[in-house]
């Protein structure tokens, strides 16, 4: 079988040019993902120094020859940064520019200094394995379903691009020099080229995945939780509440329900304006956050009003959690603009014991508790099946 090198080479930035214009399509419309313009900017520095090189001459000027391996070396940095944005990290552009610098140089040493097409071959294949080995390790992450589908195929893709950079350093080591040139006409360094080529196809289809599933992450998010606190909205409540309550109908558990509302809050919103009270709101949530468990659900469920369902937790159990919330909130000192802004809350808890599992009848008894505990003077926590627990701060 015989295929045409500077064929495969001007498929390749083919592919790239297109890698490029997904990228840059995708750029325009989500803002919010990060990453996306710096594989768009790789995938078009790998398309221009990959179409260049199939068309160079020795008779090319000294800075046109060296611009080649400097492009095509900024892109493979440029996607190893694009990883990096996607993840949340800080861009490490040092890697860009050690990248494009070190393929440069090896390329000029080998290749016009030595005139070594074998060795500048090997050298710049060795560096391209390297490039994408550290990109697939920065690709191995813990993510739930579909991103993980999209995390193991970009990693599998730049396993194999580094695979088959590696095996072609080692075939043109086994070598003869006197067999080798740069566009070398055989049937192993072509068939590594549609590899490569096919791999860097896969690559790009597994970028835009991980853009498009962050999209939709990103969008399940918006539509579940509360844009202000980021507690789950009341939707997304009664869904996860409608679970929970069907699991512990079957087993017998317990469930529990927290009704809480900060005291005052018109006062905060009043005297120091919606911005001050949607920051005593964050500022609330967060501490919840930070209390309750990762199988409990804590929603924002009216204004100034938080549900928590508690499960394998009795009124006992969900009261002692109130408690501490009550006087932790009490002890919170928020800084605002020149002020410190400091209030209470008050607390209903009821359980499924005596009340069953619709979740109704068990929000409602909390409410009720909550009402008893504002009427009875606020800062203070109420259970629906005895009278007032805690004390006033």
């Amino acid at each position: 079988m015989k295929l045409d090198v500077r064929t495969i080479m001007l498929m390749l930035s083919g592919i790239n040019l297109l890698g490029a214009g997904m990228m840059a399509l995708i750029s325009f419309h989500a803002d919010n993902i990060r990453g996306v313009r710096q594989w768009a900017f790789g995938h078009c520095c790998m398309c221009l120094g990959i179409f260049i090189s199939t068309q160079m001459s020795p008779e090319w000027p000294l800075w046109l020859i060296a611009s080649v391996p400097l492009i095509t070396g900024c892109g493979f940095g440029l996607i190893f940064n694009g990883i990096e944005a996607f993840k949340g990290k800080r861009c490490h552009y040092w890697v860009t520019a050690w990248v494009g610098l070190q393929m440069m140089a090896q390329s000029l040493w080998f290749g016009v200094m030595h005139d070594d097409v074998r060795m500048t071959v090997i050298a710049n294949s060795l560096l391209v394995s390297a490039v994408f080995a550290a990109g697939a390790l920065n690709l191995r992450v813990k993510t739930t379903q579909p991103l993980r589908a999209a995390y193991i195929l970009a990693t599998s893709s730049f396993s194999f691009i580094a695979l088959m950079s590696l095996l072609r350093a080692v075939n043109i080591m086994r070598t003869p020099a006197q067999e080798i040139s740069l566009f070398a006409q055989g049937n192993v360094n072509p068939i590594f080229l549609v590899l490569g080529g096919l791999s860097q196809l896969s690559i790009s289809l597994s970028l835009v995945l991980l853009i498009t599933f962050r999209l939709v992450s990103d969008l399940r998010e918006q539509a579940s939780h509360d844009s202000l606190t980021g507690a789950l909205n009341r939707r997304r409540f009664e869904d996860e509440a409608g679970r929970l309550l069907a699991r512990a109908a079957r087993t017998g558990d317990t469930l529990s329900v927290i009704m809480i509302d900060v005291d005052f809050f018109k006062r905060v919103n009043d005297f120091h304006g919606h911005q001050a009270g949607d920051e005593v709101l964050r500022r609330l949530a967060s501490l919840l956050q930070a209390v309750i468990r990762s199988e409990d659900c804590l929603a924002r469920y009216g204004g100034e009003e938080f549900c928590i369902l508690l499960a394998g937790t009795n009124e006992q159990g969900a009261a002692q959690l109130a408690e501490r919330v009550r006087q932790l909130y009490a002890e919170l000192q928020i800084k605002w603009k020149n002020e410190i802004l400091q209030s209470t809350l008050s607390a209903g808890v009821a359980d499924t014991s005596k009340l069953g599992t619709d979740l109704d009848t068990l929000v409602g008894a909390a409410d009720h508790a909550l009402y008893k505990a504002k009427n009875a003077g606020r800062n203070r926590i109420a259970l629906h099946s005895e009278g007032m627990q805690g004390s006033s701060g």
